[in-house]
């Protein structure tokens, strides 16, 4: 009787964490107080047939049966079955969502599914999402009235702006660890661009924060000119080319973003892009709360599905300096409150010190079964087998309130993938407020200098242009710029045929420049205004060429001679009309190529008396292809 009562005693231990056993421990403690033998006798019968029930709901006796510690509070995602029978529900606690997740399974398995339940369950709690998402798998999130789905089209960050509450030279270490270690650079380059950032942030003296083409600008112009250079020149042109997201002084705001679900798809961004930007998100998040009174309240929840595209297995072989730069940010940031998702069809691609960081793992059918060692205790009886005959929806859950392990359903839920564009278009626009949050609202170094270059020269054609931009700028560049500044009706273009039969393209500022971009001393024209000064300047020229005798008025050129000639250089009926007045023996009109002579005399009549039109015989209206003294 003792044996048999000391072995019911032992297995109460573990039953106790799964379910309420005070009744049958109750009989036991009066068990061992009476003396009396025909109690004794009845009490160890009410024991045995209370253990008996528990056994036929738990049975403890077999060793492959799960024991599960109750959670006093958590969200449940699902069922726990044993031998197609469910013994139970599975929570995740905040304790779980903080230690991180792991899900693993293969194409159309339930990873998505589940994903979505977790960060639904946890959203109603209060918790936030962060959701990295590289195949459009979350946009019906976007949807949600708590939730912002941007595309990498949409998103403005810039990685110089330093965090809040960090100063620039601390921000500048961190910047660079992450730069060169997202696109494998070597210890030299990382300090070449290191020393360069620091020196870069001691010199400006803007009061907005500068953005990567004013670094690289930095060190084209004070950098010295080795393989360093060469290194960091191509990476900076290749990032700042490749992506949008990176060309702007004042990014996406991390104060703002902190109250809020967001969901950011990158599906269109290169790999090491895809890393250097989940870095810089993930270093933002920890520097700007880094030191504040947090209370170690759990605050978001990350999710980096297809994990395997920035915790790369690769970066952990082929790092020189040790761990990278995301995981030791991954690790570090659980302190703060923050905990992750990862998720991938496969073991082997992710980095090991990732899945080593996972409290809680789901492993569901996968097809590299040589993985299984990477994430299964080296105690586990799971086989192959056991693991191919999971269904859609089902993993093996691993967990420490689970003793060994246990099959684990998730909940079923009906997801869309896919989102209408008209209702995402709609709600983007209700949205308008939190995108213009970080807009590119002032212009890079390129841009002020391509701005000044236009406003000092204007007379000279692009190719010149360009060519007095090279040291800073190639073709690519300056048309990337000049583009983005027509567009916005900063500059326009317009195009002149010459007497050689050659045509210019020239460029001028428009009425359209905004004052706010702080360009100082620029001087905005009409088509009208520019085409009058480059009339005459080009006129002027070839009167000095010419060596002709003239005197220069503000609208034209007088010519000296026996015959009086004025050329008029102002497009304008008015002047036009007052030159008209005065005897002179010729006129000459000087137009733009798409002006007729027709609509100019039909003006003209229309807006002249008398007198005027009595000396328009003078007149001699001409395109400036075909101007000659």
């Amino acid at each position: 009787m003792e044996e048999t009562l000391q072995w019911m005693v032992e297995k109460l231990r573990f039953l106790r964490e799964i379910t309420d056993t005070r009744n049958i421990e109750s009989l036991i403690a009066r068990l061992s107080k009476t003396k009396d033998l025909e109690m004794q006798t009845f009490l160890l019968s009410k024991i045995t047939g209370e253990f008996q029930k528990l056994q036929a709901v738990f049975p403890v006796s077999d060793p492959l049966f799960p024991l599960v510690k109750r959670k006093e509070e958590g969200i449940e995602v699902g069922n726990l079955i044993y031998k197609d029978q469910n013994i139970g529900r599975f929570s995740l606690s905040i304790e779980d969502l903080n230690r991180n997740i792991l899900i693993v399974g293969s194409t159309g398995h339930g990873k998505t599914s589940l994903i979505y339940n977790i960060i639904r369950k946890a959203s109603e709690t209060g918790i936030k999402y962060l959701v990295f998402d590289m195949k459009k798998d979350y946009m019906a999130l976007g949807l949600k009235k708590d939730t912002i789905y941007i595309n990498a089209e949409d998103f403005k960050i810039n990685p110089l702006e330093a965090p809040v509450n960090t100063k620039e030279k601390e921000w500048a270490v961190h910047f660079a660890d992450i730069f060169s270690d997202s696109f494998s650079l070597l210890i030299g380059s990382r300090d070449y661009l290191l020393e360069n950032t620091i020196n870069l942030f001691s010199s400006w003296e803007r009061d907005y924060p500068p953005r990567l083409s004013d670094l690289l600008i930095y060190i084209t112009l004070n950098g010295k000119k080795n393989d360093y250079f060469k290194v960091i020149e191509g990476r900076l042109k290749s990032l700042i080319s490749s992506n949008s997201m990176f060309d702007c002084n004042l990014g996406m705001s991390f104060e703002n973003m902190k109250d809020k679900n967001i969901v950011l798809g990158i599906e269109n961004v290169g790999t090491a892009e895809q890393y250097f930007l989940v870095s810089f998100i993930l270093s933002s998040f920890y520097y700007s709360n880094l030191g504040l009174n947090s209370n170690n309240k759990f605050k978001r929840l990350i999710v980096i599905d297809d994990a395997h595209t920035v915790l790369d297995v690769n970066k952990e072989k082929d790092y020189a300096k040790g761990i990278p730069v995301l995981h030791s940010i991954i690790a570090k940031i659980r302190e703060l409150g923050f905990g992750f998702i990862f998720s991938d069809q496969q073991i082997s691609s992710i980095l090991s010190s990732a899945i080593q960081n996972t409290n809680t793992k789901f492993i569901g059918r996968i097809n590299l079964y040589s993985d299984l060692y990477k994430v299964l205790p080296g105690n586990s009886e799971v086989t192959t087998d056991y693991i191919s005959k999971l269904n859609k929806s089902q993993f093996l859950v691993f967990n420490e309130s689970i003793n060994p392990f246990c099959l684990f359903e998730a909940d079923k839920l009906t997801i869309d993938k896919t989102a209408d564009s008209s209702l995402f278009a709609l709600k983007r626009e209700m949205e308008k407020g939190f995108y213009s949050s970080f807009k590119a609202d002032s212009k890079s170094v390129k841009e002020e200098e391509f701005l000044n270059e236009i406003n000092s020269n204007y007379f000279l054609n692009l190719t010149l242009h360009i060519q007095n931009l090279s040291e800073i700028m190639d073709k690519e560049e300056f048309d990337s710029i000049k583009n983005r500044l027509l567009k916005s009706k900063v500059i326009s273009q317009v195009s002149l045929d010459f007497p050689n039969g050659k045509t210019s393209k020239f460029l001028f500022i428009t009425k359209y420049f905004n004052e706010n971009l702080k360009t100082k001393n620029i001087n905005p024209l009409t088509e009208e205004e520019f085409f009058r000064r480059l009339f005459k300047y080009l006129v002027l020229n070839q009167l000095k060429t010419s060596k002709i005798n003239f005197e220069e008025y503000e609208e034209g050129f007088l010519i000296k001679g026996l015959l009086k000639k004025y050329i008029l250089v102002n497009y304008s009926i008015e002047s036009l009309k007052r030159i008209l007045e005065t005897k002179f023996d010729s006129v000459i009109f000087l137009v733009k190529d798409n002006l007729s002579e027709q609509d100019v005399l039909a003006e003209l009549i229309r807006e002249s008396d008398q007198k005027q039109l009595l000396n328009m015989k003078a007149l001699k209206i001409v395109h400036y292809k075909d101007f000659k003294f």
